[in-house]
């Protein structure tokens, strides 16, 4: 009982909780502008259109711009470019006779920050899990079940990936 207590005050004293509430962003202050980017993958050009879906939804963001201006080297805009895209569908546990029960579905990326060509802010990967149950016989007999699912998770993740990313904007994390 008392390591209970002990570990649940040390998360809340980590300050694990606070991403995405903190008031200092890491979005330099007199920033007028941004322009979002991807690396040009399948699934970074998905992230992106997420990412400028949310972007666009917080006043408090600087507005954005299709394309870079001009003058790369203006000191009131911003280049976020989403880069190492990766998303994995894995088995991660078994059943008796070695049929896959539980696979994991994750979406991982990261998102760098760019101003006079220079990089300064990495968010560091960005991941956004779920794990799908399933049971071997069923699953043996209808394997578009799992495929139907994870389908309609990797959307949630994707949409997940891209608030997780905000909020770390937005907390200074």
């Amino acid at each position: 009982m008392r390591l209970a207590l002990v570990l649940s005050l040390l998360l809340s004293a980590c300050g694990y909780h606070l991403v995405g509430q903190g008031k200092s962003a890491v979005i330099p202050q007199g920033t007028t502008s941004a322009t979002l980017l991807s690396d040009g993958s399948r699934l970074g050009k998905i992230l992106l259109g997420e990412l400028q879906q949310q972007w666009l939804q917080k006043a408090s963001l600087p507005s954005l711009h299709d394309k870079n201006p001009s003058q790369n080297l203006d000191t009131r805009h911003v280049t976020l470019r989403i880069e190492s895209p990766n998303e994995t569908f894995i088995p991660v546990a078994f059943d008796g006779s070695g049929l896959a029960i539980q696979y994991r579905l994750s979406v991982t990326g990261v998102l760098n920050m760019y101003q006079e060509n220079t990089l300064i802010w990495r968010s560091g990967v960005i991941s956004s899990n779920a794990d799908i149950f399933g049971d071997a016989s069923a699953l043996a007999n209808n394997p578009t079940a799992i495929e139907a699912e994870r389908e309609t998770l990797v959307e949630q993740l994707r949409k997940q990936w891209a608030q997780e990313a905000l909020a770390r904007l937005q907390s200074g994390f």
